[in-house]
This record gives C-alpha cells, structure tokens and sequence, in this order.
C-alpha cells in the first residue's frame, strides 16, 4: 500500500536516469515530476513547490550549483531541501554544493536502497522544520494576544486608580496616597516585565540582517540619550576606540542599549559614576568591555545573570524587569557570539561582547 504522498522534482538532462530515479520513486507512493534542464526547472518552481528536489549538478545548460543558489536566493523556493545527484566525487565540488544550500549527495550510479534512505530522511527533516515553523508561528501568535491581554488590565488599574484619586480629592489620607502610588508603581513594573518578556520570546526566531556596524557611533549615540534621563548626575564616560563588527545594527543596539542602562542604573548610588567603554581585536573574535564603578556582584552567582527574571540585587535597590541581560546573552547567541560578566561586590562590573571576525 502507498503511503508516501510527498512531490519530488528530478532534475537531470539524461532521460534515462530521470526514468530510473521516477521508478524507484513511484515504487514507494512518491509523485514525481521531471525537468530535463536547468531552464525548465525554473520555469516548473514558478509554478509549484515540491518538497523536495533531486538535482544532477552536471548539466548542460545550467549547472546544478547554479541551479541551487538560484534557489536558494528566491524567497518562495529557499527552503525546499535540495539532494545533489552526482558523478563527480571530488571534496571541492560536494563542499561547494553544501555551501551553496544543498542538503546532501546521492552518488550515481544510484543504489536504491542509499536512494530511498536519504530521499526519506530529509523529507522526515523538511516536515519537521515546517511543523516547527508553524508551531513557533502559532506560539508568537499566541504571546502577542497574551501580551496584549495581560497589559490592559494594568493599564485599567492605573486609569482607575487615577480616577480614584480625583474622587477622593483632598480628603484622601497620606496613607491612601502612598497605597495608591505603590498600587500604580507595581502595575507598571508588572506590565513592563510582560512587555520585555515578550521582547525575549522573539528573539527565538528572529534572523539577524548582517552587515558592518560602526559599534562605536551606536555606543555614543546611544549613551547621549540615556544620559538625557539622568541631568542631576555626575558621570563621567570614556570610550576608545571601537572595531567595526558583523552584525544586525537593530538587534547590536539593543544589546549595548541595556549593557549601559545597567552601568547607569547600578552606578547610581556613587558619587561620580565612571563608565567605560574599550575594544580590542583577537585572531577569531572583536571584543566590546563596558566596564562600570558600580555595586558589581558576586561572581559565585554569575551563571544566574543571563537567566530570565534572576536578579543580584532586590528590586528596593534597584529597579528592573530581569530580562534585559537575558535579552542580551540571547541576541549575542543569535550572531554567534557570547557575552561574559565580571564583577565583584561593590567594585564594579565588566560585561564583555566577543563577535566572530
């Protein structure tokens, strides 16, 4: 009985191999189709996608490593997996097929059994990623519409809690005042923790657009604007010179967006804060240290400052959502990289940024 209902395009100019690939297919409940050049498989994926593509690399008008990048760079056919079929055996020319997007190789002259198993496997491994796909599509879907629902009630707290103080006027007490004002205050924390919890969730899907960032202007411009928030402080900030870095400049924004509002925030109880920023560059990765003068903490507990809501310090110190190192170690996975942290207790910190060269 056939139970295999995947299409599969075979793409090769000898129609012999085409008809011995389509039989062994056709024998396990594969429908096939067939394009015998590079031309009319492009022409046959402007019309339907199948789930997987069978493609010979030597080819007479268009290559199959040609045919593969083209793929690879068309939104609509990117993510089909692509198996090389292939004569040609030399350690160059299968890495070039892999760099170019291509998941795997099937040596001619075929043997059925290595054929089936690998059309098989990643046709198990393409159903998997797109089951995946959906469910982390339906997930976002679904923390959009709990994000959403979970601020308005906080938002109608506040907006309550302002219409009760209007009530009362001058008759409230300084008591009600202040069990008012910390009614408001811990909404608003509460709802700013959902809001940066959910800034964390996305960055499990994000894919960061790579370019050169100039980190250094970002950390200028960036820190000019923090300090705009904190006009009755004295601090005091260095920043040397700074490498360039491959990175997505939204997403490096960020990351040195709270690595300094943490030094501002911790920094707060010193006389003159002192914040500085330097760069070096090693033989595999570009390294950003900011380093600040503030309360520090005790690396026993290090392994604790990049998990979502663990925090060093009580909220009574110091206010915070504890996500915004958690959103920083995950940004910093996405490009490859990693963050350390050093401290120590009432000395200071030091958070390092290592990006691959």
């Amino acid at each position: 009985m056939m139970t295999n209902y995947a299409e599969i395009l075979v793409v090769d100019d000898m129609p012999d191999h085409i008809a011995y690939s389509g039989t062994i297919l056709r024998s396990q409940g594969y429908r096939v189709f067939a394009a015998t050049s590079g031309k009319a498989a492009i022409k046959f994926l402007e019309k339907k996608i199948p789930d997987l593509i069978m493609l010979d690399i030597q080819m007479n008008d268009i290559s199959g490593l040609e045919l593969c990048e083209i793929f690879k760079n068309n939104p609509r056919t990117k993510d089909i997996p692509i198996i090389f079929l292939t004569a040609e055996m030399s350690p160059e020319i299968i890495q070039q097929g892999f760099s170019l997007g291509g998941c795997d190789y099937v040596k001619k002259p075929f043997i059925k059994e290595e054929y089936l198993a690998r059309v098989k496997t990643h046709l198990q491994i393409s159903m998997q990623q797109k089951e995946l796909a959906a469910a982390n599509n339906e997930l976002n879907l679904f923390c959009s519409a709990v994000s959403h629902d979970l601020k308005a009630p906080f938002n109608i707290i506040n907006m309550l809690i302002e219409m009760l103080k209007q009530e009362l006027g001058e008759v409230q007490n300084e008591d009600i005042s202040n069990i008012m004002d910390m009614i408001v205050s811990k909404s608003t924390q509460t709802r700013i923790m959902i809001e940066r919890l959910f800034d964390f969730s996305k960055m499990c899907n994000i894919q960061p657009k790579m370019t050169m960032v100039d980190i250094k202007k970002i950390t200028e411009e960036t820190f000019s604007e923090l300090r705009k928030l904190e006009t009755d402080r004295n601090i005091e900030f260095h920043c040397g010179e700074l490498p360039e870095v491959k990175g997505d400049p939204v997403l490096i924004q960020l990351v040195i967006k709270n690595l300094l509002a943490n030094a501002i925030k911790y920094t707060s109880k010193r006389e003159t804060a002192v914040i500085e920023v330097s760069g070096s560059v090693t033989k595999t990765h570009k390294i950003i240290k900011i380093k600040d003068n503030g309360s520090g903490f005790d690396m026993t507990y290090a392994n604790k400052l990049f998990q979502v809501f663990q925090r060093l310090h009580s909220e009574e110190e110091f206010e915070g959502s504890g996500v915004g190192l958690a959103l920083v170690n995950r940004i910093m996975q996405r490009h490859n990289g990693k963050v350390e942290a050093y401290g120590q207790t009432d000395e200071g910190a030091e958070f390092s940024l290592f990006f691959i060269n």
